[in-house]
C-alpha cells in the first residue's frame, strides 16, 4: 500500500510539459529523410536517438515539433535528414550543426531545461547561435538592455515612471487606472520586472480613481535598430497591457523626454510604434501597429497573430527598425511589415529618435471581478544596426565599449561593453587631469554583452563633484575611451 501510494505521488508532481522546438531552414537544402521525402528532425539521446523526430514544415522555411516531456535537462540537435546510426555523417562530433558558442559538450549538442511550464525553443538557425536566418549583411551590436537582475525599485538611471495626468483629469481613451511610482505597481524580483495594475481605491493629482499600475518610460532614445523584449502577458478582460515607442520630441505633459526640454511635437506628428498590444477580450492575440499623421487611432497600419499561452509563459516581441520598414515579430515569426510606398512626414515621421514605453492599462470594459494582474519581462534589448561588406570582421572589432546611458547623468548611469573572447577586463574613470577616480572592473570576465552601473562616486566610496569623466577599457587588444557628463 506505502508502495502505491508513493508511485501514485511521483506521477502526479511529474506531469508532462510542451515544448515546442522550431528551426530556420531557409538558408539550406533540406535532404530526404526517412521516407524518402525531405524532412528536418530533432534529435538526441533521449529524443529518439540518432534517428530523431521528425518536424512539420510551415511553409515559410521554419520547421516545428511539439511534443510532452518531462522534467529535466535535455541535449539535442536539429538533423537535416535521417541517419540510422550514431556515427552517421553530421552527427558526433561535428560542429556543422551547431555553432561552438552555443553548443554543449564534445558533440556540439544544444542544451534545455524543462521545468513546469510550457516553452518555446527557437526560432533557431539550423547550424547557428542565431535566432532566425538573414540573406542580409545586417549585424547587430546591443547598446542599451536591462535584464532585471536584483531586487525592489526599478533601475531610476534606466526608466521614469510617468504619473502626471496629461490633461489634469484622465489619461487617454476612457482609461480608469492611476499610474503610479509605487512598488506595489512596479518593482523586480527573480530577474523580472512586475509591472502590476490592481482593483483598488486611489487618489492623487486631486483625483480619485479605482485603479492603479505603472507607466514606465525608457530614459534611453535611439533611431533605428532593433528590439528584443522577452514577456509574458497579464489577463482579463478590460486590461490593455502594451510595449511600444513614442517619439522623444513628443509635447505630452509628464512624459519624460518632456520634462527634460524635448517636447516640440504633438500626437500623432511625432510617430508611435506599437511593439505589441494585447486585449483582455481577445485573449492570446497580439498586435503591432503603427501610428502617423496619415493613419491614427484607429490606424489602418496593423497586423497581428495569435501566440498560444502568451500569459503563460515568455515570447519575444521583436521589431526591426530601418531607415526604409519596420518589422515586427513573435519567437521569430513576422506577422506584420510597415514599408510605405511613398516617405514623407504623413507617413514616415520615423526618422528621429523614439524611447520605449511599457504599460498596463484598465478600459471601461474591465470585467467586476477583476481584482489584479501583472505584466512580467525578463529582458528589454536594444541593439543598433551597421551594414558591414563581410560577416568576418577581425577580433579586435569585436569587442565594444558602448556609449553611457543616460549621458548626462545624475547621480547612476549604466556602461555597457562587448567582449569577443573570455579574458581579464579592467575598467577605469579618470578625471579630465588624468586621476584616476574609479576602478569599476578587474578581473576576468565571459564573453558576451555586459554592463556596470557607476554611481559618481570614487575609490573611497564618496561622491565625486559634477564635471566631464572619462572612462576607459582594456580587453584583449582593445584599448578605448569615452567622454561621460556628472551634472547636480
Amino acid at each position: 500500500m506505502q508502495l502505491y501510494i508513493l508511485i501514485l505521488t511521483f506521477v502526479t508532481l511529474t506531469r508532462a510539459t510542451q515544448v515546442t522546438f522550431i528551426v530556420d531552414m531557409s538558408q539550406e537544402t533540406v535532404i530526404a529523410g526517412e521516407g524518402s521525402h525531405p524532412a528536418v528532425y530533432v534529435s538526441g539521446l533521449n529524443l529518439n536517438g540518432p534517428g530523431g523526430i521528425e518536424m512539420t514544415d510551415n511553409g515559410d522555411g521554419t520547421w516545428a515539433l511539439t511534443t510532452d516531456l518531462t522534467p529535466g535537462n535535455y541535449t539535442y540537435k536539429f538533423r537535416n535528414g535521417y541517419y540510422d546510426h550514431w556515427d552517421g555523417p553530421s552527427w558526433e562530433g561535428d560542429d556543422g550543426l551547431v555553432e561552438g558558442g552555443c553548443a554543449s559538450g564534445e558533440y556540439f549538442d544544444r542544451i534545455v531545461s524543462v521545468n513546469n511550464s510550457d516553452l518555446v525553443e527557437g526560432v533557431f538557425c539550423f547550424g547557428s547561435c542565431d535566432e532566425n536566418c538573414s540573406s542580409s549583411t545586417n549585424e547587430y551590436t546591443l547598446i542599451w538592455n536591462d535584464e532585471f537582475n536584483g531586487s525592489g525599485a526599478i533601475n531610476p538611471s534606466k526608466w521614469f515612471h510617468q504619473t502626471q495626468l496629461p490633461n489634469g483629469n484622465s489619461w487617454f481613451n476612457n482609461e480608469l487606472q492611476h499610474y503610479t511610482n509605487r512598488l506595489e505597481n512596479s518593482f523586480v524580483s527573480d530577474g523580472t520586472l512586475k509591472i502590476v495594475a490592481k482593483k483598488e481605491t486611489y487618489s492623487d493629482q486631486s483625483h480619485t480613481k479605482e485603479y492603479t499600475s505603472a507607466r514606465l518610460n525608457s530614459k534611453y532614445s535611439f533611431t533605428y535598430g532593433k528590439v528584443e523584449i522577452k514577456a509574458k502577458l497579464p489577463e482579463g478582460i478590460g486590461t490593455w497591457p502594451a510595449i511600444w515607442m513614442l517619439g522623444q520630441n513628443i509635447s505630452e505633459v509628464g512624459a519624460y523626454w518632456q520634462t527634460q526640454g524635448y517636447g516640440t511635437t504633438s500626437w500623432p506628428h511625432c510617430g508611435e510604434i506599437d511593439i505589441m498590444e494585447h486585449w483582455g477580450d481577445n485573449q492570446n492575440y497580439v498586435q503591432s501597429a503603427l501610428h502617423t499623421p496619415s493613419s491614427y487611432g484607429a490606424t489602418i497600419n496593423h497586423g497581428g497573430q495569435n501566440i498560444p499561452n502568451a500569459s503563460n509563459q515568455f515570447n519575444i516581441y521583436a521589431l526591426e527598425w530601418t531607415s526604409e520598414q519596420m518589422v515586427f515579430s513573435v519567437n521569430g515569426n513576422v506577422h506584420y511589415t510597415y514599408k510605405p510606398d511613398f516617405q514623407n512626414s504623413e507617413t514616415w515621421p520615423f526618422d528621429a529618435p523614439q524611447y520605449l514605453l511599457m504599460n498596463i492599462a484598465i478600459e471601461p470594459s474591465i470585467a467586476s471581478n477583476f481584482t489584479e494582474t501583472v505584466m512580467e519581462l525578463d529582458y528589454v534589448r536594444v541593439y543598433e544596426t551597421s551594414i558591414l561588406s563581410s560577416k568576418t570582421e577581425s577580433t579586435i572589432n569585436d569587442y565594444n565599449l558602448i556609449q553611457n546611458s543616460p549621458n548626462p547623468f545624475n547621480p547612476i548611469t549604466s556602461l555597457s561593453y562587448v567582449l569577443a573572447e573570455n579574458g581579464l577586463v579592467n575598467i577605469t574613470i579618470h578625471d579630465l587631469m588624468g586621476r584616476r577616480v574609479k576602478t569599476l572592473v578587474n578581473n576576468f570576465q565571459t564573453a558576451g554583452f555586459n554592463s556596470i552601473l557607476w554611481n559618481a562616486t570614487n575609490n573611497k566610496g564618496q561622491p565625486v563633484p559634477a564635471g566631464v569623466y572619462l572612462y576607459t577599457i582594456q580587453a584583449g587588444g582593445l584599448r578605448q575611451t569615452k567622454k561621460m557628463v556628472l551634472i547636480k
